[in-house]
């Protein structure tokens, strides 16, 4: 960890900043997913329900792990610990697939 010249660190700058572009990364995601159900709605209310019910509480899971990860980087980065794993990362990865797929059904349904 790099410190100031001065001696001075603030140590949760950096994780304030990681959590708000997770939480942004995600709003985008569950924004961007919103439109597309409304376009998906308007062909097929099944493909929507079914686009709904399998993206949107992963978008809520991932929020949810966004606030997880933020508490727990700040109390392992005062004790000096490693910071937590990939279960984040991998969580958007999986809904920026699955955000794809709905994208995919939409335009095949069009």
């Amino acid at each position: 960890m790099a410190e100031r010249p001065n001696g001075l660190w603030d140590p949760g700058l950096q994780i304030e900043r990681t959590t708000l572009a997770w939480l942004r990364t995600t709003l985008a995601f569950v924004v961007g997913l919103l439109v597309l159900l409304r376009l998906i709605g308007h062909e097929s209310t099944v493909a929507a329900a079914i686009c709904a019910v399998l993206t949107l509480p992963l978008g809520i899971t991932v929020s949810w792990l966004v606030w997880r990860r933020h508490l727990h980087s700040e109390r392992r980065l005062h004790t000096r610990k490693p910071l937590p794993g990939g279960a984040l990362p991998a969580a958007v990865t999986t809904l920026s697939v699955l955000v794809g797929c709905s994208g995919l059904i939409y335009v095949l349904l069009a």
